[in-house]
């Protein structure tokens, strides 16, 4: 009873942490992008606000996850999980290492946003940072390919992980600011950004798919496998949810964001972006169960 506690909060902080990693990448490719539109500044602060709430709850997450691992490991109830002698072992193994890396990057995405006040020049400000978001983005990216099942594969698995977890990022943590950008932009912004966003999702699902499918080959081993294991099943669910959300991104792409430009379709496109976010929700939660309480060997 007690390990299936640990391991519901490990995979509820994972969550908590895949939405703030999300929100940082999301923001790096299109938060800045309302900033500069000077007309709507409530959009800004909305903005600033989800980003420093995500991040925020993010570090509170992954210190979370980590004495979850060690009360798990410890199995001696919660005064294992702060036991001096297993946080030592816990923080010389590759948990450990995750944890401080994703509390850098973590770190550095709240100096990025908030980063206004230091450099005051505005060309300085917004190049420094773009360049600290990107370096951020990069240190918990790298973090996925240092724990989990992954972990024993190759090096060409690795990138494949952290190029698949880094696009899953960019399109989930784009959902909220282009949900703003549903309410508060005109339709010739609006128009301009979700063409934009279309065209990039159009290569950058290519590149999450193909890496997806391979990596889950090589940690099924066999075809049959992805029918007969548990952890098989779970990933066809994935895949599913995956596909859905494909087909509500199609609709976008043909019809509501080609509706736009007859000032017309902006509630629609909202609402479906909605779903496309809860969709994008059971995603992230699938794959916190899958790398958590779900292994290849089930």
């Amino acid at each position: 009873m007690e390990m299936y506690i640990w391991n519901a909060v490990i995979v509820l902080s994972k969550i908590v942490f895949y939405i703030g990693f999300a929100c940082i990448a999301g923001y790096t490719s299109f938060g800045q992008a309302f900033e500069k539109s000077e007309p709507y500044p409530n959009l800004t602060i909305e903005n600033l606000k989800w980003m420093k709430a995500s991040i925020i709850v993010a570090l509170v997450a992954n210190v979370t996850w980590f004495f979850a691992n060690t009360g798990a490991m410890a199995e001696e109830g919660i005064q294992g999980a702060f036991d001096p002698d297993m946080l030592d072992i816990m923080l010389d193994s590759s948990i450990g290492d995750g944890t401080i890396l994703r509390g850098l990057g973590l770190v550095l995405a709240i100096f990025a946003i908030t980063s206004n006040a230091i450099f005051k020049p505005a060309v300085r400000k917004n190049s420094v940072k773009q360049t600290i978001l990107v370096l951020s983005l990069t240190i918990l990216t790298y973090t996925f390919s240092l724990f989990g099942h992954v972990s024993e594969l190759g090096v060409f698995e690795k990138v494949l992980l952290m190029l698949h977890v880094l696009v899953m990022a960019w399109w989930f943590g784009a959902l909220i600011p282009l949900k703003q950008a549903c309410l508060e932009q005109d339709y010739d912004q609006l128009y301009s950004i979700m063409d934009k966003f279309g065209k990039q999702a159009s290569i950058a699902v290519s590149l999450l798919l193909v890496a997806g499918l391979w990596l889950a080959f090589q940690l099924v081993g066999t075809f049959s496998a992805l029918f007969s294991s548990s952890y098989g099943q779970t990933l066809l669910l994935k895949l599913a949810l995956v596909v859905s959300i494909l087909v509500i991104a199609t609709k976008h792409k043909l019809k509501l964001v080609p509706q736009l430009k007859n000032n017309d379709g902006r509630e629609a496109l909202s609402k479906s972006i909605s779903i496309e976010m809860v969709v994008a929700f059971a995603i992230l939660s699938i794959t916190a169960g899958l790398t958590s309480a779900v292994g290849p060997a089930n």
